[in-house]
């Protein structure tokens, strides 16, 4: 079996060693053993705990609930009441902040609207081309949200390759895969769960295609691929990076379906 010493430890976890001592005077990870001199050695459980602790951190959950999870994990119970209690509390939090988002996007389209009535009032005044275009992208009716219309017109916004007719054709051949998104250290990560060959050849041609597109973060901040044990890993940069993120989201809702 594999052990590693907590310098070897921390650096695979992107971490400081401090930190794996810390988690350990917390109980959320453990040595199995010392060396003769004392050195802490630890095993690849103890490396599946710190990825899984750095994941329930992103999700805010706090050191002490991460903690109940871990117990529940090690002990093949998932099922108490306080487990329980702590990811639905952390998962009502995030549907309170996602409202919160939907909320102010609806009384900005509603704002629009009332600064279009205004413009139209005035007679001197002739509402823009733009605005017109901007008005019926957002909010071509206040009360009900069109995720399809909305990412059509970022992807259009921003002058993406991906409504190029071989950028739509890349997004067809990816439609209906299982794909698991991320957001840390002000990158999207992208993971497509799949071993087949010509989905890794879609989603590497679609990279490379972007690579040459201003809207992204170009240079070494460009759209990159990787194969990993998982399937396929899209990380990208920049502050229009989140299209990619919203694209992949919304591949199962029929996006861009002929």
């Amino acid at each position: 079996m594999e052990t590693l010493t907590i310098g070897q430890l921390a650096k695979r976890a992107g971490l400081r060693p401090s930190a794996l001592r810390y988690y350990e005077e917390q109980g959320l990870i453990s040595p199995i053993r010392r060396t003769s001199s004392g050195y802490r050695l630890y095993d690849s459980e103890a490396e599946q705990a710190l990825q899984f602790i750095q994941r329930a951190q992103r999700l805010g959950l706090a050191l002490a609930d991460i903690r109940k999870l871990l117990h529940g994990i090690a002990n093949h119970d998932l099922t108490s009441i306080d487990v329980l209690q702590t990811i639905e509390d952390r998962y009502i939090a995030l549907e309170r902040q996602v409202t919160e988002g939907l909320v102010l996007r609806h009384e900005m389209a509603q704002f629009l609207q009332e600064l279009h009535q205004k413009t139209t009032l005035n007679e001197s005044i002739s509402a823009n081309t733009v605005f017109e275009r901007l008005l019926d992208r957002v909010c071509t009716t206040p009360f009900n949200e069109n995720t399809t219309s909305m990412l059509e017109w970022l992807i259009e916004h921003t002058g993406c390759q991906l409504t190029s007719e071989e950028g739509l054709e890349l997004i067809n051949r990816l439609r209906g895969q299982h794909v698991h998104i991320w957001h840390e250290d002000g990158a999207y990560y992208i993971l497509i769960v799949s071993s087949d060959p010509e989905i890794g050849d879609a989603v590497e041609e679609l990279a490379n295609l972007e690579n040459h597109c201003q809207a992204h973060a170009l240079g070494s901040d460009a759209p990159k691929l990787e194969q990993t044990e998982e399937g396929y890993l899209l990380t990208t940069r920049g502050e229009n990076a989140f299209i990619f993120a919203r694209l992949f989201l919304n591949l199962s809702d029929n996006f861009f379906q002929p």
